[in-house]
């Protein structure tokens, strides 16, 4: 009797760069997703014989461009086109949107009937992730947030594979608690086979907290905007309120994992008319071939830098050390901004920096232009 193997491998051989063209729906495995390889024996007790695997023809890891968190008409909110969406990345040199409507996954023309990944053109054109946001509108929550008692419990799912029709139903309405009800979220998320969740604009009426966050970030959740454009005042603080970036740092101080977003949150796209939510405000900036299994991995690895207008060449780690660096065509001053553990050990004028990494805890970089703009490299740990 013989070994029967099987293996299941990924491999994208796209062009680094590619010109505009058809969208790419697709999504990714779920969060608890089984081994993609099996052995399968004919007979207990033999001894399988040795494979060797094809050679892979796998394309390099490139700087992607995407926003995470981006809206159409499904939305109800919005009243674009999905397609007129698409179009305003496409000519604004995106690699990757997710597209995340309201409680809803939306369709886009060519994806197949199982809901995996489209085949309309793929390796070219603009990737367009799976996704869906998760929004609950309660009042009255604890921890209290402002006097209004809004309360926004709102979560990106990113490369889900579920296909739910219409509007999904999926918050907790009997407790005040908000991990009781980002615990929903994060439930659905799995019932809904995404990949990565990340948490939406959570200063939004200061309802965040560092512990809040901290739990949120050891139930794996893996990315939060530090960075939404729509909702600056609220992600830069006030005296009375932590800023974003300061929560953040509360929760890496404690060893745990959780990666930092910028996003335009957009809903208004047409530039003859006023846009309360424009596009365009923030990114990210992905390491990973393009391909979109490979770039939902990178965003959960934070293999990526976030940015409101800062372009960088280099983000990652050298011979022991982080190294930034502007991109080489950039225009205006730079400063970067070393914290370390939580607190700012150096500043660096100049378009690139490196400092080593600490024997404990993180590294991270912040990089600003003299117009304000800045990038915001990801932690990293020995």
């Amino acid at each position: 009797m013989k070994l029967a193997f099987a293996l299941l491998f990924t491999a994208c051989a796209a062009p680094d760069v590619a010109p505009p063209m058809a969208p790419v729906l697709a999504s990714g495995p779920p969060l608890d997703a089984p081994e993609v390889s099996q052995l399968i024996f004919d007979a207990p007790g033999e001894t399988p014989a040795p494979v060797e695997a094809a050679p892979l023809n796998v394309a390099p890891e490139v700087w992607l461009k995407g926003s995470t968190h981006v809206h159409a008409k499904p939305s109800g909110d919005s009243s674009e086109p999905i397609d007129d969406v698409i179009k305003w990345y496409e000519a604004h040199d995106y690699d990757f949107i997710a597209l995340t409507d309201h409680n809803r996954v939306t369709e886009v023309d060519g994806v197949d009937t199982r809901g995996k990944v489209s085949v309309r053109d793929p390796g070219k054109g603009l990737i367009v992730l799976s996704g869906i946001e998760l929004t609950h509108n309660p009042s009255g929550c604890l921890p209290q947030g402002d006097k209004s008692k809004k309360c926004r419990i709102h979560v990106n799912v990113l490369g889900v594979t579920a296909r739910p029709v219409g509007k999904l139903e999926w918050a907790e309405r009997k407790s005040h608690q908000r991990i009781d009800m980002y615990q929903a979220a994060i439930v659905a998320a799995k019932a809904l086979g995404g990949a990565v969740v990340q948490i939406n604009h959570p200063q939004w009426f200061w309802g965040m907290t560092a512990t809040l966050l901290a739990e949120l970030a050891r139930r794996h959740t893996l990315l939060v905007e530090i960075a939404n454009a729509q909702f600056l005042k609220w992600s830069n603080g006030d005296k009375d309120h932590p800023s974003m970036e300061t929560i953040w740092d509360s929760v890496l101080q404690q060893g745990l994992t959780m990666w930092g977003v910028a996003s335009d949150d957009a809903h208004d796209y047409e530039e003859h008319r006023h846009r309360k939510w424009p596009p365009g405000g923030g990114w990210v900036v992905v390491k990973a071939r393009r391909e979109p299994q490979a770039i939902l991995d990178a965003l959960a690895a934070g293999r990526f830098y976030a940015s409101n207008g800062v372009v960088l060449d280099r983000a990652d780690v050298d011979a022991g050390e982080l190294v930034v660096e502007v991109g080489a065509g950039e225009r205006g001053s730079y400063t970067t901004t070393w914290i370390e553990n939580g607190k700012v050990v150096a500043t660096v004028k100049g378009k690139s920096a490196r400092r080593a990494l600490p024997s404990s805890g993180y590294l991270r970089a912040d990089v600003t232009r003299d117009d304000g703009k800045e990038a915001w490299v990801e932690p990293v740990r020995r």
